[in-house]
C-alpha cells in the first residue's frame, strides 16, 4: 500500500508542476509576451512526458497563432503560422472531445485562416506570386481542415468545395512559375466538373499541360469533360491541335540567328540547307496533325482553313519553286475548296483562293513568256497559253467578286482586311481590263481610293 500511496503522491506532485508550468505560459499570453510564452510552452514540449498532453498542444496553437500575427508582412515564411496549425491539429487528436477549443468556437483555425488568405490575397494583387501562393496554400489547408471537421463560427462555415479560393491558389502558383505545383488545384475543380465560364480555361490548361507531358490518358479526360461542360467545337478543336513541331520551330529561330551573324558565304549555304530541312520536317509534322484531326472533325471549318493557309504559304512562299511545286498546288486547291464548301460566306476563304488562282495565273504567264519563236507551233504553244490563262480568270472571278463583296459589307475593317480587299479589287480590274470593260475598271480604281 506504501509502494501505490507514493507512486500516487509523486504523480500529484508532478501534475502540479506541469499545471504550474502551463500556468506560467498562460501568464506570459496574458500579458502579450508571446516570445516568453513560446520559450516556456517549447520547454514544456520538450519533455518527452509532455508530449502526449492535448493542453500543452493547445497553448502552444495560441502562443504560435499570435506570433504568427505579429510577423504582420508576412516575412517569417509562415512558420509560427503553420506550427500554430499544427498544434492545433494535435491537441484536437488527444482532447476527442476538444472541449478548450470548442469553448471559443474553434476561433483559432478560423484566426489562423484569415491571417493566411488575406496576405494571400494582398500578395496577389501586387504581384508578388510566390509570396501569394506560399500563403494561399496554408489558408486552402486550414479551410479544408475546418471544413471536413465541419467547424462553423458565429454561425459562419466554409464550403466543401471553395471554387474560388483553389482557382486562386493554383493562379498564384502558376504566375510564380510553379506549375507543377498549380495543377493539382485545378484537378479539383475539373475533376468537381465545374461548369461557370469562368473556369472554362481550367480543362484548356489541363489538356495543354499534359499533352505536353505526352500523358495522353488524361489529355483526353480533361477534353473530354471540357466539351461535356463547355459546347465550342471550334476552341477544343484548336486545344487538341496542340503547338506541333514546336521543338523544330525553335531549332529553327536559333539556326536563323546564327545565318544572320555569320559572314562565311558557305557556311551560310551550309546553314540555309539546314534551315530548309527542318523546315519541311515542320510543316510535315503539322500537316501530319492536321491530317489526323480533318479526319475526326471533317466539318470544322477553322481546321480545314487553317490547314489551308499553311499549306498555301508553304506552297507559294519561297523564291524558287520546290521539286513538288505541282503537288503542293493541288493539295491547296484541295483545301481551298473545302473550306469554301463548309462557309461559303467566308471572305478569307474565298480571297485566299483568288491568291490561289492568281498564282497559277502567274505560272502561265511566266511559262507563255519562254516561248519566243515564231514558228506555227510556238504560235499555238502562246495561243493556247493564252486560254488556259482566260480559263484561270474566269475561275478566279467569282471568288475575287465574292471576297470583294463580303469585305466590303463589314462596317469595320481590320488592317489584314484592307489589304486582302485591296488585292482582291486589283484582281477585279485585272479582270475586267483583261474583258476590256472600262467602266468596271473605273469603278474598281474608284473603290481603291476611298480605302
Amino acid at each position: 500500500m506504501r509502494k501505490l500511496l507514493l507512486t500516487g503522491f509523486l504523480a500529484a506532485s508532478f501534475s502540479s508542476l506541469f499545471a504550474q508550468k502551463l500556468e506560467d505560459v498562460q501568464e506570459k499570453f496574458s500579458k502579450g509576451k508571446y516570445d516568453e510564452a513560446k520559450e516556456k510552452i517549447d520547454k514544456i514540449l520538450a519533455d518527452p512526458k509532455n508530449a502526449g498532453t492535448a493542453n500543452a498542444w493547445y497553448w502552444k496553437g495560441k502562443v504560435y497563432t499570435e506570433l504568427e500575427k505579429i510577423d504582420s508582412t508576412g516575412t517569417g515564411n509562415n512558420v509560427s503560422g503553420i506550427a500554430a496549425f499544427e498544434a492545433f491539429k494535435k491537441y484536437q487528436q488527444l482532447d476527442q472531445k476538444n472541449i478548450l477549443m470548442t469553448l471559443e468556437q474553434n476561433l483559432g483555425l478560423f484566426q489562423l485562416y484569415d491571417l493566411f488568405y488575406n496576405r494571400g490575397i494582398k500578395f496577389y494583387n501586387t504581384k508578388e506570386y510566390g509570396a501569394s501562393y506560399n500563403h494561399m496554400k496554408v489558408a486552402y489547408s486550414l479551410e479544408d481542415y475546418i471544413a471536413k471537421k465541419g467547424f462553423a463560427y458565429n454561425g459562419f462555415s466554409f464550403p466543401v468545395l471553395d471554387t474560388q479560393l483553389i482557382n486562386l491558389t493554383a493562379s498564384a502558383a502558376y504566375l510564380a512559375k510553379r506549375e507543377e505545383e498549380a495543377i493539382p488545384y485545378w484537378e479539383k475543380l475539373a475533376d468537381a466538373k465545374i461548369k461557370d465560364i469562368e473556369y472554362k480555361e481550367v480543362y484548356s490548361t489541363l489538356v495543354a499541360y499534359y499533352m505536353k507531358k505526352n500523358d495522353q490518358q488524361k489529355a483526353d479526360k480533361y477534353l473530354s469533360l471540357g466539351k461535356q461542360l463547355f459546347p465550342d467545337g471550334d476552341y477544343w478543336i484548336s486545344l487538341e491541335f496542340g503547338e506541333p513541331g514546336k521543338d523544330i520551330k525553335q531549332q529553327i529561330e536559333k539556326l536563323k540567328e546564327g545565318l544572320n551573324s555569320e559572314g562565311n558565304a558557305d557556311k551560310k549555304k551550309e546553314i540555309q540547307s539546314q534551315i530548309n530541312s527542318l523546315d519541311d520536317k515542320y510543316n510535315a509534322e503539322r500537316f501530319a496533325k492536321y491530317e489526323q484531326l480533318i479526319q475526326k472533325y471533317p466539318d470544322s471549318y477553322p481546321l480545314v482553313m487553317d490547314y489551308a493557309i499553311e499549306v498555301f504559304n508553304y506552297t507559294y512562299a519561297n523564291d524558287k519553286k520546290p521539286a513538288d511545286y505541282a503537288r503542293r498546288q493541288e493539295k491547296t486547291a484541295v483545301l481551298l475548296a473545302k473550306a469554301v464548301s463548309l462557309n461559303t460566306n467566308s471572305p478569307l476563304a474565298n480571297y485566299v483562293m483568288g491568291q490561289h488562282l492568281y498564282n497559277q495565273i502567274y505560272d502561265l504567264e511566266d511559262a507563255q513568256r519562254l516561248v519566243k519563236g515564231t514558228t506555227p507551233a510556238d504560235v499555238a504553244k502562246r495561243k493556247d497559253f493564252t486560254a488556259k490563262i482566260n480559263q484561270k480568270y474566269e475561275e478566279l472571278y467569282p471568288y475575287s467578286l465574292k471576297a470583294y463583296d463580303l469585305y466590303s459589307a463589314m462596317t469595320t475593317l481590320k488592317g489584314t482586311d484592307k489589304v486582302n480587299l485591296r488585292k482582291s479589287i486589283d484582281q477585279l480590274i485585272d479582270y475586267h481590263e483583261r474583258k476590256k470593260q472600262a467602266d468596271k475598271v473605273a469603278m474598281y480604281q474608284a473603290k481603291l481610293k476611298t480605302l
